[in-house]
């Protein structure tokens, strides 16, 4: 019988293979709560994948970890979006479990070639070897490293100007799976703070999946709920789309029923 947890590394590869194919779009979800719960909740979605966010929320090892079993068994996948392009941020992710990673603030080549060899085992990269969860406890240890470099899916984001200036050399790194457009931030640095809606940020947005997609690599788009929206982005060429989350659902129910309130001349607080 397979291990779940060797599953949850098989179901990766499945899913790096679709990003490769790009016949039919691909959603990732939003995880930002640190109950086990929502994440149970989320699995069940229908979600390719969903993204842990440890880099802008509170998490840590131990809640990581536990959010990371309600994973355990399913075909979504977990990936796990880490503070830096760091090799111990990297190495604890991947040994909690974790099917992939995002890393953020990729700015050139050498981030790039940095980041893969972090995340693969030797001869491809130097991460250490001790998965300790991730192959069930060492139970299935020989089947996951066997498994480990082929299926790990590592995602970089290209949301900085410097990543846009350096976007060639970027994609002409091996072993990057994806490539996560960060709207938010790359308006931030093209000095549009928190428009992405700006003209020259879509622009440029546009611009960077064209040339993921010239180069044959998978490319992401991090976006809202707006249904316009996530078909412009597919129109343009963008194969995976990261939209809609734990936090984001629950404010939205909200403000729903806080609208109806209203609307029935009844107000909170």
């Amino acid at each position: 019988m397979e291990s779940p947890l060797i599953h949850t590394l098989r179901q990766a590869a499945a899913l790096k293979r679709k990003w490769e194919r790009a016949e039919e779009p691909s959603f990732l979800g939003w995880i930002t709560m640190l109950d086990p719960a929502v994440a149970e909740i989320e699995v069940g979605w229908g979600y390719d994948g969903l993204i842990i966010d440890t880099e802008h929320s509170t998490f840590d090892v131990t809640a990581l970890r536990t959010t990371l079993m309600a994973f355990r068994g399913t075909d979504c996948v977990p990936i796990v979006r880490v503070g830096a392009n760091d090799i111990y941020l990297l190495k604890r992710a991947l040994d909690a479990g974790a099917g992939g990673v995002l890393i953020p603030l990729i700015q050139d080549a050498d981030d790039a070639r940095a980041a893969v060899n972090n995340c693969r085992y030797t001869p491809q990269g130097s991460r250490g070897v001790a998965p300790l969860r991730a192959s069930n406890y060492m139970r299935d240890v020989e089947a996951y490293l066997d498994e480990a470099n082929r299926s790990v899916i590592v995602i970089a984001q290209i949301e900085c100007v410097a990543a846009y200036e350096n976007l060639d050399a970027i994609l002409e790194v091996d072993g990057i799976d994806c490539f996560l457009v960060g709207q938010v931030d790359l308006s931030a640095s093209m000095g549009h703070m928190w428009d992405p809606g700006h003209p020259k940020v879509a622009k440029t947005v546009e611009d960077i999946i064209r040339r993921c997609r010239q180069a044959n690599r998978p490319v992401a788009v991090a976006a809202g709920t707006n249904i316009d929206e996530l078909k412009h982005w597919l129109d343009v060429g963008a194969n995976v789309l990261s939209s809609g989350g734990d936090l984001g659902f629950m404010l939205g129910g909200f403000y729903a029923f806080k609208a109806r309130l209203e609307q029935a001349g009844l107000h909170l607080g």
